[in-house]
Formats: structure tokens, sequence, C-alpha cells
């Protein structure tokens, strides 16, 4: 079977799509057949090596995927052969791929595989950061960066559904139309504007309630000021590579809270996740959440879809599809 792996740590020239034996389920475990896969930065990051805690090369890459049960595991009882599934794992870039019962959730009916690849990781990361940590509420102010992401178009979703008045930016023209669509009250084209000034503009010099912010260096310490007195900031990423140390007497002296988030914490809280998973049935039912997915690749040109995402030539979610 094909998977991609990351031979070394370095650029899109590191991958490779490899020949390998097909895995089997270990006590515990699901085979699943991959239909789609989803690729996040953090796969950028973790093949540059700066993703804290990754993976050592060679690796297989990818911890996002949608597919169908193939064979159980022994002990797994809440899985059957045929079921479409969409969940967590490691090796998510291959044609099969073993994952831990618990790490599955079952694939809702209105999606099909290509979509339900890229509800896992942002789904669960926009919800949890937005209601879970933040328990944003109506009328409340949120500056999102990178907003026409597949990250950026669940948060903005999320938030409007919660009744926040969103803020947007994004690098282009197409991607601010996209988050419009998506509902959100003003966007800005980073490229064009200054952000900074933009907000402070849409606020009154009041601030935000809430920044959420994945990309780090400059755009950080800009976000930074655009928090209102007693703001919040959830980090979810470092997308630029640049990590950036806080002036503490700031925090202090602005009653500032800011926050990290990592997904992984929170798919342990049985509770926060069966919450999750019940609106997302509720929202995509109602229609009111829309998955955006931008761009497909075939496995075969992991490499390709890496450099364009780096590049922040995509749109909505990327995902992976084995032939």
């Amino acid at each position: 079977m094909k998977r991609v792996v990351v031979t070394k740590y370095g650029g899109p020239e590191v991958i490779e799509v490899q020949d390998v034996p097909a895995p089997e389920p270990g006590q515990g475990e699901v085979l699943v057949r991959v239909k789609a896969a989803g690729l996040n930065y953090a796969d950028i990051m973790q093949r540059e090596g700066y993703y804290l805690g990754g993976p050592t090369p060679p690796f297989g890459a990818g911890f996002e995927i949608a597919g169908t049960v193939e064979q159980v595991g022994e002990g797994v009882t809440a899985w059957r052969s045929g079921d479409g599934v969409m969940g967590f794992c490691s090796n998510g870039f291959s044609e099969l791929v073993t994952v831990p019962a618990s790490n599955l959730l079952r694939k809702p009916d209105e999606v099909d595989f290509t979509r339900a690849a890229a509800i896992p990781v942002q789904y669960f990361t926009a919800y949890h950061a937005l209601c879970t940590l933040a328990n944003v509420r109506a009328g409340q102010v949120v500056l999102i960066q990178a907003a026409g992401g597949g990250l950026g178009t669940m948060l903005v979703q999320i938030a409007k559904l919660r009744k926040a008045i969103v803020i947007g930016t994004a690098g282009s023209e197409e991607k601010c139309a996209l988050i419009c669509e998506l509902r959100g009250n003003h966007t800005i084209d980073y490229t064009k504007t200054d952000f900074e000034a933009e907000v402070a503009k849409l606020t009154g010099n009041h601030g935000c309630d809430l920044v959420v912010e994945s990309v780090g260096g400059e755009v950080f310490d800009k976000s930074l000021r655009c928090m209102k007195t007693r703001g919040w900031m959830i980090v979810l990423g470092v997308a630029s590579g640049e990590v950036r140390h806080v002036d503490t007497s700031h925090l202090l002296f602005h009653n500032l809270t800011i926050a990290g988030f990592h997904l992984m914490a929170y798919t342990q809280d049985k509770e926060a996740m069966e919450a999750g998973y019940k609106d997302l049935q509720a929202w995509l039912a109602s229609k009111q959440l829309k998955v955006v997915v931008g761009h497909t690749f075939p496995l075969e040109q992991a490499a390709e879809a890496q450099k364009q995402m780096a590049a922040r030539q995509t749109t909505g979610k990327v995902v992976l599809t084995p032939a």
C-alpha cells in the first residue's frame, strides 16, 4: 500500500510516497481504509522539525482521516466493518491506517468523506477554543487571524453561531469574499490594509473581546494591541515560525489574558468531545455549518499540497485523497 513518509527534516522535497506493508489492527485498534486525509499546518511544522513534541524522521505523515472500517482488533465492540468514520491517527496519509478505537467518530451522514476529513482537527479546534475555553458570548467582538483557511472558516462560523461580531483577516480578495459568505461582519485584507489600524477604527478604539491568533511574529505583536482591557487572546499556532515573548507588565496593567490551545488535551475530555459532536450534528443537519474544502490533491502530490499551503495559496481546507 502507499504511504507518505517524511524522510528527514526539510522542505517539501523530503517527502516520499513509499510502498509499505499493510498494517494489522492490534488490541483496541481499528483498521481504516482511508478515503480522504486532512492536511494541517502542523504537518508542515512537523516536516520542518519545529513542532514541539513532533515525530522524528523517518515518519509517516498525516494525523486526520475519514474512511471506512476495514477490520477491528481484539476488544473493539463500538465499530464494525463498513462503518463510516473520521478521526485522529498517526500515518494518516496512507491507503490503510490503524487507529485506536477511541480516536474515531462516526462520519455524519450530511457530509461525504472528503468533507468529513476536514472536520476532526479544524472543527474541534475551533469549537473548543471558542466554546469550551473562551465561552464566546453574544455581542462580543472576535478578531480571527487567517480567517480564510480551513481552521479560520470554522472559527468564523462557530463564532457567528454564538452570535459574536466577527472581524476576519485574510490575504486576498477571494478569501475576504469567503469570510463574508460565511457571515463574517467585517473583513480585512492584510496585504492592502494595516489590520491593527482597521480594528481600532471598527471598534472605536476599544479593541476586541477575543483575538484568535495562529501566525506569530509581527501578527502576534499587533494582535496583542488589538485586545481591549480584560480581553482574551487564544494562541492556536505559530505558522510564521517566529515565536514571541510577552511583556508581562503589559498584561498586568491592561488586565489581559493569553491562553495557549492544543487540541489533543481536549480530545481526552469525553464530556467536552460529546458536547462538540452533538453541536456538530445539529449544525450540519440544520445547514448552519458549512465544511469548506478548497483544494483536493492525490496522495502522490502531498509535497505539492504542502508547498501551496505554506505559500498561502490555498483557501479553506486542503484534503489528500488516496487513489
